[in-house]
């Protein structure tokens, strides 16, 4: 069983949907401490040939865990379907996409922060056929922080594989490794090559984006194509 472990991502790009769909379980860490720094609260869109930060507006203090922050404001929803329309209004496939996407503000904007940025991650994962299994680690008493969070994490699910993001590396020390050999859970770590598609064809393309992107630009159908061709595409090991 391969498993990968991941933070809440508001609208995650494609990168991320490519390192859940290769896993069978995906652990979503709601549990732990709230980084500004992180796409948590946050993604990049589309705006005339650049990419601009739509943030939502949380209220929170040092230390708090991404399970308990709370909104500033209830305006924040037409907030963001107001930024949606302006930039992506002239995408051809606007009209087919954009009325799920404001049913979806609609009728889940009175969730918790972390749980709204989840039901956009499942969005994602429903169009473009993504069928790995999700838990919030919340669900489950796991100990350590880092490298060690990780492999109780992997150990606890009985995990036989474990598909980790590149960053990782930097706290997967020896020590760690160890670990997970002890224990024959095997390391992999996710190599992703992001697809180029049609957006506006005087700029030049705009990697890394809110996968919301593909579908505006490109449709349910054909992004789900482009999206499973390229997932097939790249091997990890």
């Amino acid at each position: 069983m391969t498993l990968t472990i991941h933070q809440p991502s508001y609208w995650p790009w494609l990168g991320l949907l490519d390192k859940i769909a290769k896993a069978d379980k995906l652990i979503i860490l709601d549990d732990v401490e709230i980084n500004k720094a992180s796409f948590q609260f946050r993604n990049q869109f589309y705006c005339n040939g650049e990419a601009k930060y739509i943030s939502l507006p949380i209220n929170f203090r040092k230390n708090t865990k991404i399970n308990v922050a709370k909104f500033k404001n209830d305006k924040w929803a037409s907030d963001h379907l107001n930024k949606l329309v302006n930039y992506y209004r002239k995408a051809p496939y606007f009209n087919q996409v954009f009325p799920q996407i404001e049913d979806l503000y609609q009728s889940k904007s009175q969730l918790p922060p972390y749980l709204f940025v989840i039901e956009t991650t499942l969005f994602l994962m429903e169009h473009l056929h993504i069928s790995t299994q999700t838990e919030l680690s919340s669900e489950s008493i796991y100990d350590g922080k880092k490298g060690d969070l990780v492999f109780n994490i992997c150990e606890k699910n009985q995990a036989t594989n474990y598909l980790s993001g590149q960053g990782a590396k930097d706290y997967m020390d020896e020590r760690i490794f160890n670990k997970f050999v002890d224990n024959k859970i095997n390391i992999h770590w996710h190599e992703f090559n992001h697809p180029t598609y049609s957006q506006v064809k005087k700029y030049p393309f705009v990697s890394g984006l809110a996968g919301l992107d593909i579908l505006f630009f490109q449709g349910f159908e054909k992004a789900r194509d482009i999206f499973q061709m390229n997932l097939t595409s790249t091997n990890n090991g």
